[in-house]
């Protein structure tokens, strides 16, 4: 197997590089598959599947974090709010071993 060695500031343009086509890819994927109509997922559904209190989803909901409907008692969530919500907090490693937000 053979190594090559790179600059820092070269891979870190590589990376940056990689990042903004797969940003691309995604966004022509999305002109070219049919639109889906959105799941919504029901409180105890999204708790379950971030493993979270339903206080703890009420105050998210409070604080403006996750946009919901409500339908008398019952709450609602878009599943692609959820989606947003986990991937805008996502903490990747950086190449130095330590973690950032993405």
């Amino acid at each position: 197997m053979e190594c090559k060695m790179i600059e820092t500031g070269a891979y870190d343009e590589l990376c940056s590089l990689l990042h903004r086509v797969c940003e691309r890819v995604d966004y022509l994927a999305s002109l070219c598959l049919p639109h889906k109509p959105d799941k919504w997922l029901t409180q105890e559904e999204v708790c379950k599947a971030l493993h979270i209190t339903k206080r703890g989803l009420q105050y998210f909901r409070q604080q403006g974090i996750v946009p919901y409907t409500a339908i008398g008692n019952k709450i609602f969530i878009k599943e692609a709010d959820v989606q947003r919500l986990l991937a805008a907090n996502m903490i990747t490693p950086k190449s130095n071993g330590r973690f950032h937000h993405a």
